[in-house]
């Protein structure tokens, strides 16, 4: 039968399997630029490979930082620790990763276009988390305030 525990350990292993592969593009991101398979997807010229190269480990990092933080609040919600302020704040970073990555690839529209609808999809992913984030912090306080009424 399934349960909210078998919910989170699904949670859990995919985010451990999401993290090991940021691992993996990050470091085969050099070999991918050796068969072309970044020049065919993303059209980008010879000389700005560089560039889009230093993007790519930037989001990698900004990736992994959002990642280890929702596997903390995965981690919190196993001890049944679900309206606490660490989760408030794993909710902050991980949104102000995605605006950064949002920023990071609005610079990459130099090399390509493209970026663009990748930044907005970052930017629209951090503006909900940050509702989700307004709204637990509100379910922190009423909590805190519930837990000190007799």
């Amino acid at each position: 039968m399934w349960n909210k525990y078998r919910s989170v350990s699904l949670s859990f292993m995919c985010t451990k399997l999401v993290i090991a592969l940021v691992f993996v593009f990050a470091a085969g991101l050099p070999f991918i630029y050796k068969f072309g398979v970044i020049d065919s997807i993303f059209l980008v010229k010879d000389s700005m490979i560089p560039f889009v190269t230093v993007l790519f480990y930037i989001c990698c990092v900004l990736a992994l930082i959002a990642l280890f933080s929702l596997h903390s609040m995965l981690a919190g919600i196993r001890k049944d620790l679900v309206f606490v302020d660490a989760n408030v704040h794993n909710l902050r970073r991980i949104s102000w990763c995605c605006f950064a990555v949002s920023v990071v690839l609005i610079a990459g529209t130099f090399a390509n276009l493209a970026f663009w609808v990748i930044a907005a999809m970052a930017a629209f992913i951090g503006l909900i988390l940050r509702v989700v984030k307004n709204v637990f912090e509100a379910a922190v306080a009423i909590k805190t305030e519930n837990d000190f009424t007799v």
